[in-house]
């Protein structure tokens, strides 16, 4: 009897990218199943607004993160990427906050990301419906 090699429960972000890796790597026969169409499953996938965050005190996670976003910049439709990278905006309210986005920076910036910290001016002008006297 014939039948998939492979069977993939989920056709979220991770089960597209099970089946995409595998296939990568030769394997035939794979097939993804979902309770519901696609691409609005039910699952928590598509609830997601499709940002890839690569600040993670944990380095592995954090090149996952970054191959997950150079694997989504290099996918595209009909010569049309379908992943826009837009970058990040995190604020720091307090001293301790502010404290943290600088380890945080420090870590990113260790692991080869792009990395910035931004004075409060510089955040107003990134997305003007920040509040300056609360950064």
């Amino acid at each position: 009897m014939a039948g998939p090699r492979v069977v993939i429960i989920g056709a979220g972000v991770v089960g597209a990218a099970l089946a995409d890796e595998i296939s990568a790597r030769g394997w035939t026969e794979v097939t993804v199943v979902d309770q519901g169409p696609l691409p609005a499953t039910g699952g928590s996938t598509s609830h997601a607004p499709g940002l890839v965050f690569q600040t993670n005190s944990s380095k592995t996670m954090t090149e996952l993160a970054r191959y997950t976003v150079e694997k989504f910049c290099s996918l595209d439709v009909d010569g049309k990427p379908c992943f826009l990278q837009v970058g990040g905006l995190e604020i720091a309210t307090t001293p301790e906050r502010l404290t943290e986005l600088r380890r945080r920076h420090g870590w990113i910036t260790a692991w080869g990301i792009e990395s910035r910290l931004l004075d409060a001016d510089e955040c107003v002008e990134r997305h003007p419906l920040v509040d300056r006297d609360k950064v």
